[in-house]
């Protein structure tokens, strides 16, 4: 029987005394929702946190390292002061296991405690990315991600089932949340509603013949592994994967790195600061929690259709922030940046960008009788190997800076509707009240410039009261760094199953593919003014 709730969805008094389980709990959105949770609702029952650990020991560890000290905690932190620690302890429990284990590894006591106590099950367990150096650490000075194919397969799909599952042995369960990775929809063109998959339908359109068969993707993961040296797996699965999105491409223009790049600037890049994408999260699993009622519904937490933001923007707002704002160099000087060049093609890009490193590099100076060998010869291998990691990247981002879906959220809009002024207050989400020019300036790459300790003449952000004011609850928890290495999210997408809610990541689109004239090797006709829905939307149907 549904609960009788105040004003409103009834958010806090669903979220008061419920028991979680939570996947993946060390990842970035699930800290964002945990902390918020914990903030709003200190009443809140146990969070059972599944943690991939060696022993119950290190499961321990990792929660205190990795959550009860994290900055994005702060808040709690100063609000219980010296008892903050023994709060997060008495609702925080590690749980050591794996989601891609049968009962996800988990030692049959607290197996046994979860079944008989959770109500909730959150799943954000998703291999979208391994923390592994590669060629172009050496161009960023950083990191990037990438993900081997196999692992993925096994931790987005098999896993999922599996939870699944288990989640029918829960005698409380009354609902199921599970957050999937972006660009779940493939290639699909056009508006995408808020509308679950049936049983048997593909993602494809119904006039494409080709069908997906996650058996035979697995196969084809397995097959690959035993037919290659063992020391030749990883990186072979690894290019199968995928890479990050937008923060490499825009440290990497800061640093005067990426004069260029393959991209269309008229592309919707769908992304939702991760605050408001777990206001969404939480109201959403209050209203299907309370009502308990069998059903799959979707949600989108996306503002291509709303407030749509295109890639040329982001590189306009970067080139606006990195200008006012510039880093500096190792010998502490100001980088200076020029405005960055879109090809419409990989061949185009690779051209322009191995003449942009030889001639910047000072290669084509090294050239005559007076030039050293050895030198020229050290000097050539290295732009080769800038110039090949440069259009590994484009290869890797192509298909995300030419996506062409937008997605539908007007079951969001509903259910902010339903809140009452209070829980609006609380649990802000309203996605057309982000203003994303002062977002990026103020607030995403300065927050990307703290995480990477890099050194810029001119501070912005947080610090400026009127900001503050504009980000609301996720700035005054005061974990501005935290906050902003990932604070813009590749979306969610929620689908409730039977007494279940599943949250899944979606992404953007543009009103079509800019086709770019004959022979021309960039894009000359991006229109930065084109800012309002209408602007971008053209002629697409609703």
């Amino acid at each position: 029987m549904a609960r009788e709730c105040r004003d409103g969805i009834g958010i806090i008094d669903f979220l008061e005394r419920r028991n979680f389980l939570v996947t993946g709990a060390t990842g970035f959105l699930t800290k964002v929702l945990v902390e918020k949770i914990l903030r709003v609702a200190p009443d809140v029952g146990k969070i059972f946190l599944l943690i991939k650990a060696k022993d119950e020991r290190a499961a321990v560890n990792r929660v205190k390292d990795e959550i009860i000290e994290c900055e994005l905690f702060k808040c709690l932190q100063q609000k219980y002061g010296e008892e903050y620690t023994d709060f997060m302890l008495s609702k925080l429990v590690p749980v050591k296991g794996d989601i891609r284990k049968l009962n996800m590894g988990i030692a049959d006591d607290l197996l046994h405690q979860i079944t008989r106590e959770v109500d909730v099950i959150i799943n954000s367990a998703a291999n979208t990315t391994l923390d592994e150096r590669n060629a172009l650490a050496d161009i960023f000075h950083s990191s990037r991600y990438v993900c081997r194919y196999d692992a993925s397969l096994v931790t987005n799909t098999t896993a999922p089932s599996r939870l699944l599952s288990f989640a029918k042995k829960c005698q409380k369960l009354t609902l199921f949340l599970h957050l999937s990775t972006t660009f779940v929809n493939g290639e699909r063109l056009g508006i995408l509603m808020e509308k679950a998959f049936e049983m048997g339908e593909t993602r494809t359109d119904s006039s494409t013949q080709s069908k997906l068969d996650v058996h035979y993707e697995i196969n084809l993961a397995s097959d690959l592994v035993e037919t290659l040296p063992p020391n030749e797996v990883p990186q072979e699965l690894k290019e199968i994967g995928l890479a990050r999105v937008l923060d490499p491409l825009i440290l990497s223009y800061g640093k005067g790195r990426l004069p260029g790049f393959l991209v269309n600037p008229n592309t919707v890049v769908d992304v939702v600061p991760a605050h408001l994408v777990a206001n969404v999260i939480i109201a959403a699993m209050a209203k299907y929690g309370i009502a308990a009622s069998p059903g799959i519904h979707v949600y989108h937490t996306a503002l291509s259709m709303v407030n749509p933001l295109m890639l040329g923007d982001v590189f306009d707002y970067s080139h606006d922030h990195f200008t006012a704002s510039p880093l500096a160099d190792n010998q502490g000087d100001e980088i200076q940046i020029t405005d960055i060049e879109y090809f419409s093609s990989i061949d185009s890009f690779s051209s322009y960008i191995q003449k942009d490193i030889t001639e910047k590099s000072g290669l084509s100076k090294e050239t005559g009788p007076n030039s050293n060998p050895k030198r020229h010869s050290r000097l050539e291998a290295r732009c080769k190997r800038m110039a090949d990691s440069l259009i590994h990247l484009a290869k890797l981002y192509e298909p995300y800076m030419f996506y062409h879906a937008r997605f539908d959220s007007r079951n969001t809009q509903k259910l902010m509707e339903q809140m009452s002024k209070e829980e609006r207050n609380k649990f802000p989400m309203d996605l057309r009240s982000i203003n994303w020019e002062d977002y990026f300036f103020n607030a995403h790459i300065p927050g990307l410039k703290r995480a990477g300790n890099l050194d810029s003449r001119v501070e912005f952000g947080f610090n400026n009261p009127v900001n503050a004011k504009l980000w609301g609850q996720a700035l005054a928890c005061g974990a501005t760094a935290i906050f902003n290495v990932e604070f813009i999210s590749f979306l969610l997408r929620f689908h409730m199953w039977g007494q279940a809610l599943a949250c899944g990541a979606t992404a953007s689109h543009n009103r079509k593919a800019l086709t770019p004239s004959a022979g021309s090797p960039s894009f000359a006709n991006y229109n930065r003014k084109a800012k309002t829905t209408g602007d971008v939307l053209g002629s697409v149907e609703s």
